[in-house]
């Protein structure tokens, strides 16, 4: 073998030797992007497995929370409903509660409001009195002035006090009383003022402190009424103001009817007034005797059986322990 062969066949050797490494370093290299996409496809396969597993358990979540949702309304209607009922109950025992004397509760200077028509009636007052087509009963907040004792203490109270007092508010007590009330300020408890327009009752409300004791309890019970304290105080309004539309529809309906009407009396409702419950319950005033009466035949028949039992026992019954004479 000569030299040339030779060199030719190293050269074969060589290169073939570099074709098995760059054969060998890329089926490694194709092998390694083999694993890594089988792990991302079984990430994605894991992913999809998590997402449908989490869809799969949603509805059941949301059925549960659709059940207590549901639940939940009807508790709030059962609650809705009582408190309906509630409503009801105390306006009834408010009707039925008679004394009409309870106070709304006393300001800083002790005097003590009154809604009338707070308790033992409706609000509008009685729906078949001779006077209901009014549609208010009183329609006035009124106020009394503070008692002897609670003068003597709160407000005249003694010289070195009010001095103190001067002092630190440049006046004495009664001088804020009159000064604040106005007016109308009510002395004694045989005075008295009212308020008769709604926006006084607002004023009413602001000029209360809540910081105080009496004037929080005051103040909450008007918040409670005051809708319906408004109401009755614009009814009030309207019937002892009417609009020239109402006084015409007034006179035509006098015009029109043939029945002779009783007097207007818009000015002074309480002329307007009368007991006509006690004539449709007794049949007369209280101020009245009852009008004796013949009783009817069915009367009669009840009171010869009721004798002729009486008769029947008296000879049924022996002799008593005395005997007989």
């Amino acid at each position: 073998m000569t030299g040339v062969e030779v060199h030719v066949l190293e050269e074969e050797e060589d290169m073939m030797d570099t074709d098995d490494d760059l054969h060998q370093g890329r089926s490694l290299r194709r092998g390694n992007d083999r694993a890594a996409e089988r792990q991302r496809k079984r990430e994605e396969e894991q992913d999809r497995r998590e997402k449908a597993e989490a869809a799969a358990k949603m509805p059941k979540q949301s059925k549960q929370f659709t059940k207590l949702l549901k639940d939940i309304q009807k508790k709030q209607d059962i609650i809705k409903r009582c408190e309906e009922e509630i409503a009801i109950i105390d306006n009834d025992l408010r009707e039925a509660d008679c004394p009409r004397t309870r106070v709304l509760g006393k300001d800083r200077f002790w005097n003590r409001y009154y809604w009338f028509e707070r308790n033992g009636m409706p609000y509008g007052g009685l729906p078949n009195s001779s006077t209901a087509d009014a549609g208010y009963a009183n329609g006035c907040l009124w106020i009394q002035g503070p008692d002897e004792m609670e003068r003597e203490g709160y407000i005249d109270m003694k010289p070195e006090w009010q001095a103190e007092y001067k002092a630190k508010f440049d006046m004495t007590v009664p001088e804020r009383k009159k000064r604040e009330e106005g007016p109308t300020s009510v002395f004694n408890a045989r005075q008295w003022a009212y308020y008769d327009n709604p926006e006084d009752v607002d004023t009413l409300i602001s000029w209360l402190d809540p910081h105080g004791f009496n004037e929080l309890k005051l103040q909450k019970e008007l918040k409670i009424h005051q809708e319906n304290i408004k109401t009755h105080m614009v009814k009030r309004k309207e019937y002892l103001n009417p609009s020239e539309e109402k006084k015409e529809d007034d006179t035509k309906k006098r015009v029109s009817t043939r029945v002779k009407q009783p007097p207007s009396h818009a000015a002074h409702r309480c002329l307007a007034w009368h007991n006509t419950m006690a004539i449709d319950e007794l049949g007369h005033l209280h101020s009245d005797q009852p009008r004796s009466r013949k009783p009817t035949k069915k009367e009669k028949v009840i009171i010869e059986e009721r004798e002729a039992r009486s008769e029947a026992k008296g000879k049924d019954k022996g002799p008593g322990r005395q005997g007989t004479r």
